[in-house]
């Protein structure tokens, strides 16, 4: 049996000799070993072959100077030789953004050495590349190599480090194939040191730099030279009057303002200039919020969460991620006014999705109420925006903290002040002054159509009203905020409201606003079932039914009662097509029933129209009966859809889908409304049956089963006379749907037999 041993105390050790030329780059300087059974092992024989993929980050190779350029040569530190000839031993190599070694080998790597026969030897090992391999400069480096042979000895012991990450991908077996194999055996947190031979470019610097801060209140800037390609010299401007010719100064603004940061960077080809316009906001006249009562501290920081920009009426702050921890941004500060609504936007967008919230302290205590003093949040999302009222009652002329707080979404939804798990908190300032200005007016109501005339008025007006005349258009009134009023007759209103502040009063009439059908009222049902944790896209999103044709958008907006804006007349005998569009993620159980005899409860045997299970847009002729219905009234249609296995009833709540509501009404028409423009004769058919017409061309006609499935479709047909051969289908009953050229429709019962 061969034993693996492994052994992970190793540490990292980087360094580099700078210049021009060729630069020797050693990553990695462990002085641990993997056994001679152990890996990773890229010279290891115990198996009859190993595949070996490495990971250096960018950010290893950029820390010791390096740049894009090329690599000439790779090396790897023997401690122990085994001695036998490795076959085919090969090295390839690629660019990759790849943070840790993927479970699979990665593809698409460029072969730089052999495919050769190659004995180690002690030291360290030099491969010099058949041609030079040109690194990027950004991304993260895959090295690849390769061996097979036909018998097995033991591995050569390497030196090598410990990572962070999954750094190194072995396969190892005693088999041929293995450098062609994609799967691996395992990955592993060491990985072999390794030694560049780089060639840094002939060309002059690319400039770059970065700051500690772009807002400060203390005017202490500490600036980042990040230009590549090895520059020699550096020339500051920091806009304010002020340079420095250091590589990473510290630069102290004494004036408030916003200040245009330029560097130009030098080397022995040539030199660069980047300017930054307006990149620095200072604020030292000391105008930041009380102290906070607390700090939200980030626990790691390290994964790439958190809050990149914040943008909030004049507010449009750019800052890093969670790497950052807690920061103080209070120098950053915006005027709004008391009563006047502002657009606050909020980027977290990686690595993936967040919980976020952010708070306004509006009487100034240092403390933020979770509820009372919340202006925005959102749970798993990219980004995080909204609407913000400033309330009457904040402090005035003050600076008051807002605090921002997004999180990843696996840890709880952010409170004030619990420390991020992988995110990170924000502080601005908010000023808020009185606006001097009459009310803005407007105002919504909850619906535009009411059967029952009762209607919910909100008052939507800016700039902090303190009194309101309402007039509904019926000769009522009210001065409350946001009234309820109940219509008694039929008829279309005008609404009109006044608003009333210190400083004036404005109108807004709505002409024709709300509609009242009292005669379309439908009886109340029962029960109302609720969505209780709807996902996935769970839901109803359409239903059709004769002249119903009502888009909604899903189980996210739970019970929805749409029996008044939804309605239709229905005929005693027909029967009529029902389609609802479901989710499309997952398929659903769906039940429709009709209340037949107007008592608000859904019975589950005699009610039941509908009964899809399993499925995804269930659709189902549905036939009215001729008896035990309550003719001429408006009759509530219930549609439930949930997650397969829900057990559904007319009143029992989904899980993750939803319930709706319409109305039809069954209307028994007169003798002489009925008159059929097809005969539709030899019913019950046995071998085909005949439709006809003496003034109507028959353009489309279809045939299904009794649970809505298409058995015969035939199109543009444009005859009088038709046969339809039923002869192949099983005895049963069937539904008929016939079209004319102008439009007219039937549904009628066919019995083959």
């Amino acid at each position: 049996m061969k034993i693996l041993f492994k052994n992970f105390t190793f540490f990292i050790l980087l360094f580099s000799f700078p210049g021009l030329s060729q630069t020797t780059i050693t990553i990695g300087s462990g002085s641990s070993t993997n056994t001679n059974t152990g890996y990773p092992a890229p010279y290891g024989n115990w198996y009859f072959g190993a595949k070996h993929q490495m990971l250096i980050l960018a950010s290893e190779l950029g820390a010791q100077g390096m740049t894009a350029g090329d690599i000439t040569s790779l090396a790897f530190n023997v401690a122990t030789v085994e001695g036998v000839p490795l076959v085919d031993f090969t090295i390839k190599i690629k660019n990759t953004s790849s943070s840790t070694v993927p479970p699979t080998f990665e593809t698409g790597l460029t072969t730089i050495y052999g495919p050769q026969t190659y004995t180690e030897s002690a030291g360290w090992n030099i491969h010099t590349f058949s041609s030079p391999f040109y690194w990027d400069g950004t991304s993260n480096l895959l090295i690849e190599t390769c061996f097979n042979n036909t018998a097995f000895t033991g591995n050569a012991k390497i030196y090598m480090s410990s990572t962070s990450f999954e750094s190194t991908s072995v396969l190892f077996q005693d088999a041929s194939g293995v450098c062609s194999s994609g799967n691996t055996f395992g990955t592993f947190f060491d990985r072999p040191n390794i030694q560049l031979q780089w060639q840094a470019p002939n060309a002059p610097p690319l400039c770059d730099f970065s700051v500690s801060s772009t807002n400060t209140c203390s005017g202490d800037i500490q600036f980042f030279d990040e230009s590549t390609n090895s520059p020699t010299t550096w020339s500051w401007d920091f806009g304010d009057g002020n340079t420095s010719t250091l590589e990473n100064p510290t630069h102290t603004y004494l004036a408030n303002g916003t200040y245009t940061v330029s560097l130009t960077t030098t080397n022995a080809f040539g030199s660069d200039n980047e300017t930054k316009a307006n990149y620095i906001i200072v604020n030292v006249s000391g105008a930041t919020p009380i102290a906070a009562a607390c700090i939200p501290n980030t626990i790691d920081g390290s994964l790439g969460f958190g809050i990149t920009n914040v943008t909030f009426n004049t507010l449009n702050i750019n800052s890093g991620s969670s790497i950052e921890g807690y920061t103080d941004l209070t120098c950053s500060q915006t005027t709004v006014f008391a009563g006047q609504s502002y657009n606050i936007s909020i980027d977290h967008a990686s690595p993936t999705t967040h919980n976020c919230a952010a708070w306004i302290d509006y009487n100034n205590d240092g403390t933020f109420n979770p509820t009372t003093e919340l202006i925005v949040s959102s749970s798993s999302s990219l980004g995080t925006s909204g609407s913000v009222t400033i309330p009457s009652n904040a402090v005035l002329n003050t600076p008051l903290r807002m605090r921002v707080i997004a999180d990843y979404d696996l840890n709880a939804d952010p409170t004030p002040c619990d420390d991020p798990g992988y995110g990170q908190a924000e502080d601005y300032t908010i000023i808020v002054e009185q606006d001097v200005s009459p009310p803005i007016v407007d105002f919504t109501a909850d619906v535009v159509l009411t059967c029952d005339g009762v209607v919910n008025f909100s008052d939507l007006s800016t700039n902090i009203p303190f009194a309101w005349g309402w007039n509904f258009g019926d000769g009522n009134t009210s001065v409350q905020q946001n009234p309820t009023h109940t219509y008694t007759t039929d008829g279309t209103y005008t609404v009109e409201l006044v608003a009333s502040n210190t400083f004036g009063s404005n109108t807004l009439t709505m002409p024709g606003y709300i509609e009242v059908a009292l005669a379309n009222n439908v009886l109340a049902a029962s029960c109302e079932p609720q969505t209780l944790s709807h996902c996935c896209e769970y839901g109803i999103y359409s239903v059709q039914l004769n002249t119903i044709n009502n888009s909604s958008v899903n189980a996210i907006e739970g019970y929805q009662d749409f029996s008044c804006q939804k309605q239709t007349d229905l005929t005693p005998g027909n029967s009529y097509l029902l389609s609802i569009r479901t989710g499309p993620d997952n398929p659903q159980d769906t039940k429709a029933w009709i209340d037949y005899n107007n008592d608000g409860v859904f019975d589950n045997t005699t009610e039941l129209v509908m009964e899809a299970l399993n499925t995804y847009d269930p659709e189902l002729n549905i036939t009215i009966p001729t008896s035990g219905i309550t003719n001429n009234a408006w009759l509530r249609m219930r549609i439930s859809s949930d997650e397969v296995g829900s057990a559904i009833t007319g009143c029992t709540n989904c899980t993750r889908g939803q319930t709706e509501d319409y109305a039809i009404r069954v209307v028994v028409v007169g003798v002489e409304e009925v008159t059929d423009p097809f005969q539709i004769y030899s019913n019950p058919a046995n071998e085909k049956f005949f439709i006809k017409s003496s003034n109507q061309q028959i353009k489309n006609i279809t045939l299904y089963n009794l649970i809505g499935k298409k058995i015969i479709a035939q199109s543009n047909i444009n005859t009088t006379n038709l046969s339809v051969d039923v002869s192949e289908l099983p005895n049963g009953t069937y539904l008929l749907r016939v079209e004319s050229e102008s439009g007219i429709q039937i549904t009628r019962k066919i019995i083959v037999q």
